[in-house]
């Protein structure tokens, strides 16, 4: 199964019940991953970087339906975006932590910019904030693929 998800994929990085998937393809990667999550996790956290247009990152539940995401738009153009405080609450309760500190990142997070094209950059607050590990060793222990 998770070949199929990472088809085309230039890394992928399996840590205990963890999967990091470093991926370069269309269609998007996290909805992709939502399809699979009904049989594959009960929560995920994406994160897409489409350079000087914008990023995005976006936690899913259990059924893979978009739980919060948060978008900065460089274009102007229609990146999904659902930064609210529920979702932000909802979000913290599927990972077991404080929404405060989403909302923290939220107040400040859009006026730092994308910073595209520095690996991880525009979504470590996110993940920080989730208790989540970037995996930013993605050269040391990593399956190459393709």
């Amino acid at each position: 199964m998770l070949d199929e998800v990472v088809e085309g994929a230039r890394a992928v990085l399996v840590e205990g019940r963890r999967v990091f998937v470093y991926a370069d393809f269309e269609p998007l990667l996290y909805s992709e991953i939502a399809t699979l999550m009904p049989e594959w996790g009960n929560r995920a956290v994406t994160a897409g970087d489409f350079d000087e247009y914008g990023v995005v990152n976006e936690v899913l539940g259990p059924d893979g339906t978009a739980v919060h995401t948060a978008s900065i738009d460089e274009e102007g153009g229609a990146l999904p975006h659902n930064d609210t405080p529920e979702a932000r609450r909802a979000a913290a309760r599927l990972f077991d932590v404080d929404a405060g500190a989403l909302d923290e990142v939220s107040a400040t997070w859009a006026a730092e910019g994308a910073m595209p094209s520095v690996l991880g950059e525009p979504y470590l607050r996110w993940w920080r904030a989730l208790g989540v590990p970037w995996p930013d060793d993605f050269g040391q222990r990593a399956v190459e693929r393709g």
